[in-house]
């Protein structure tokens, strides 16, 4: 039935073309000047449809649309117009192209457009889609087509003697001529059935045009033995077809592919969004410019007991918002409608049931293709539990901070328990190498009891202010001594570096036990000075301790490194084992110990 159908259509196309110029052939017995206008305008038709054909096939090949069938053809379009044209511009009528216009001379540029046209639509059938990319493609093409004119332009016009005659005096067609256009007539209907037998293994629907076209030339060049005007109009007609089939694959087809991948595509990715969407672990909600809810995920409707089929079209404020937070919200929502992402807001939420929840709230706008604002999307995270965890080390460290305070407290009421014990047992104590071993003693515990003071007193555990301890340890080191009086000054300079309890305690001993031989033996006779301790941190990560006195000096033939002195002694194991560090005296102005160690990070 399918068959009946197409030879019906490729009946009456060519009976009413053949007609219509049929018709027109009655005006050639008007005047030669009407005759010769009809003769130019039919020949116009199938010209300017052969570059027509050609123009749109060269555009439409490009890098993601290269169809090597449809190039092949339109550059074939294109020498056949331009031997169509050499055609016209032939006859004797018009002003001589080149060399003397005769009908000898027009109808062997007749016969070359027909020959030429069915040696390449033969070709066409061989040529498929990908077929020859390195001899198909626009620039060898190109170079070709325009080589192949100028030789075979050339050959014609000089050679034009020698080739057979076409037409003879009396206006009759040669025997050859009858022959040539009867074989290509029988090779171009041949080239149609090959692509009938194309479309049947390829499918490929724009065949079926050039199968009507190609059936439409061959009776074209049958019927110009006759009728001129209804073979130029047939020839017309059949270019036509040619020109829907190429366009059909070079145009239609591949911009009908795009449409469908590009559906295909977005089909894809609203899948995939929609999974991500009913999946995602969080709440996800979609609110337009009125905070009427568009969208309303499963984890939404666990979080917060509505259904989708509940909550679409509600106002999201009044289904979720707390009252006391609605200002809130607005701010959220102006904010992201100026087109800002509001992410990582802590706030409250409610349930259906009116149970509040602490959500972690993340706000964007969403935009349409002009990108404008149309709406906004939420996602809500429940942090309730994370929110219970985290009161709940809170209140662990408070316990805790507490209990270690309470433990400070305790060391340091212990020490001074045992520097009082000192202190009483030193009563009965006659000697005075004796009492000053007792007094020793006493000043070093309450040195390390000063610091557990100063931590129980203290924010931060793990920290102590250096300057403020040192400045209590040493007015207690003075006072014992004997020194409250203002002779002796002290300079502290310790502002930029804390220390932590495993270093301030040696630290504290350290400073304890120099400063107290500074007192003992630098300043004899009741003479003034000055005691300095610093501490600072020097390049890298080192810390810097210095204490030092401008009394008479540390003898020069001693070396504290070896002294029998039990507080030299305690100072050396100290920086070497408690502080891993160094230690340095400088004698050149009075007594200055330097040590280095490595503080907290």
């Amino acid at each position: 039935m399918s068959k009946i159908n197409h030879t019906l259509k490729m009946l009456v196309t060519i009976v009413s073309v053949f007609l219509i110029g049929y018709f027109l052939e009655s005006y050639r017995a008007v005047s030669p000047t009407v005759g010769d206008f009809f003769e130019i305008s039919t020949e116009l038709l199938p010209f300017v449809l052969s570059f027509s054909i050609f123009v749109m096939t060269w555009h439409a090949y490009t890098a993601r649309n290269m169809d090597n069938n449809s190039l092949f053809l339109g550059a074939s379009l294109l020498v056949i117009g331009v031997f169509d044209m050499y055609h016209m511009l032939s006859y004797p009528f018009m002003p001589d192209f080149i060399t003397h216009n005769t009908p000898q001379k027009a109808a062997l540029f007749w016969n070359a457009a027909r020959l030429i046209s069915t040696m390449l639509f033969l070709a066409s059938v061989f040529i498929y889609k990908d077929s020859f990319p390195h001899w198909i493609n626009k620039s060898v093409l190109l170079v070709s087509v325009n080589v192949f004119n100028v030789v075979l332009l050339n050959i014609m016009l000089l050679y034009s003697d020698h080739l057979p005659k076409m037409y003879y005096p009396d206006g009759s067609f040669s025997a050859i001529w009858i022959s040539l256009i009867s074989l290509t007539s029988i090779i171009i209907l041949y080239a149609s059935y090959l692509y009938s037998r194309r479309f049947r293994e390829t499918g490929q629907k724009s065949n079926i045009c050039l199968i009507y076209g190609f059936i439409i030339i061959a009776f074209s060049n049958l019927v110009y033995f006759y009728y001129d005007y209804s073979a130029h109009l047939l020839l017309a007609a059949g270019y036509f077809f040619i020109y829907l089939a190429l366009f059909k694959s070079s145009v239609e087809q591949p911009y009908e592919k795009q449409v469908v991948t590009e559906k295909e595509l977005r089909c894809e990715t609203e899948e995939k969004y929609r999974s991500l969407f009913e999946n995602a672990s969080d709440a996800v909600i979609m609110v337009d410019l009125e905070d009427n809810v568009t969208s309303w995920n499963i984890s939404a409707e666990r979080m917060f007991g509505w259904t989708a089929e509940e909550a679409i079209g509600k106002k999201n404020t009044q289904l979720i918002v707390p009252g006391d937070l609605v200002q809130d919200k607005d701010l959220f929502i102006y904010q992201a409608r100026s087109g800002k992402s509001v992410s990582g807001i802590e706030t409250v939420r409610i349930q259906k049931d009116g149970t509040r929840l602490e959500v972690s709230l993340t706000i964007s706008p969403m935009r349409d293709a002009n990108q404008n604002v149309i709406g906004f999307s939420s996602i809500i995270r429940d942090i309730s539990e994370r929110k219970r965890t985290e009161d709940q080390i809170k209140q662990s460290l408070k316990e805790k901070e507490i209990l270690l305070r309470e433990v400070h407290h305790r060391v340091k009421n212990n020490m001074q328990i045992i520097s009082s014990l000192l202190r009483l047992q030193s009563g009965y104590i006659k000697e005075e190498k004796y009492l000053e071993m007792f007094r020793e003693s006493q000043n070093r515990i309450m040195s390390m009891s000063l610091i557990h003071e100063k931590i129980y007193q203290s924010n931060d555990f793990s920290r102590i202010d250096f300057k403020d301890y040192v400045t209590d340890m040493v007015e207690g080191l003075f006072q014992a001594y004997g020194f409250d009086d203002g002779r002796i000054a002290l300079d502290i300079d310790a502002e930029d570096a804390p220390l932590d309890i495993d270093s301030a305690i040696p630290c504290g001993l350290i400073i304890n036990e120099l400063v107290t031989n500074s007192l003992k033996h630098a300043f004899p006779g009741g003479r003034g000075g000055e005691i300095k301790i610093a501490l600072h941190r020097t390049s890298g990560a080192e810390i810097e301790l210095i204490v030092g006195d401008n009394g008479i000096g540390f003898p020069g033939d001693k070396d504290f490194l070896k002294t029998e002195s039990l507080g030299l002694q305690l100072v050396t194991l100290l920086v070497n084992t408690q502080l891993e560090g160094e230690i340095n005296l400088d004698r050149s102005k009075g007594t200055e110990f330097k040590i280095k160690f490595k503080g907290a990070k």
